[in-house]
């Protein structure tokens, strides 16, 4: 699977994200004004990528890797500069260490409040991301729920391990070149799980 970061031309880097969490929720709400609401599985991330003006031989090397994506038909991975700095002191991998089932949303881990609310991690043996929403001693709380079940064996990636999984949101992306001939690009992408 194609790393975004890695193809980035010598000092270029995601000049600002627009991160979105997007959660399905039906609201129903009666005459009488009482009103219900369920959420459903299959929450997932999403942004809006924007680059910094780049010249043309730059823009180049990037624009081709989104075209080689084929619109939404590929995968690739992504780390963007914002969600890879946390406030815990936590190392890039950090043990787990008893399981959690599929839907649980919460692990322990071998260190003691390592982790800070906020932080976004992934598991070792799956590529969905997390937000983590509380910490109480060795028990890291986050959100949504597992996708897949983890184990003792596997580990929480944060730091510099930590990626998300995307493709593009849509088939199409444009970039504008002005006068200076520097360019601006932005793209959507959204969580593939």
């Amino acid at each position: 699977m194609a790393d975004f970061n890695t193809i980035l031309p010598s000092g270029v880097d995601i000049q600002a994200i627009e991160f979105k969490s997007n959660q399905p929720t039906v609201r129903t709400q009666s005459l009488s004004g009482r009103t219900q609401t369920r959420t459903f599985g299959g929450q997932y991330w999403s942004a809006r990528i924007e680059m910094p003006p780049m010249t043309q031989t730059n823009l180049r090397t990037v624009y081709a890797f989104l075209v080689k994506q084929k619109g939404s038909a590929s995968t690739f991975t992504i780390a963007p500069f914002n969600l890879q700095q946390v406030s815990g002191t936590q190392s890039a991998s950090e043990a787990i260490t008893t399981g959690a089932s599929l839907g649980a949303n919460s692990v322990t881990t071998t260190g003691s409040n390592e982790f800070a609310v906020g932080d976004m991690i992934k598991f070792s043996n799956h590529t969905k991301a997390y937000m983590v929403t509380q910490v109480s001693g060795q028990t890291l709380t986050f959100e949504p729920g597992l996708i897949t079940a983890v184990t003792s064996s596997h580990t929480i990636e944060s730091k510099g391990n930590f990626d998300m999984t995307v493709r593009l949101d849509g088939d199409d992306f444009t970039y504008k070149t002005g006068n200076d001939l520097f360019a601006n690009l932005k793209f959507d992408i959204v969580e593939a799980i």
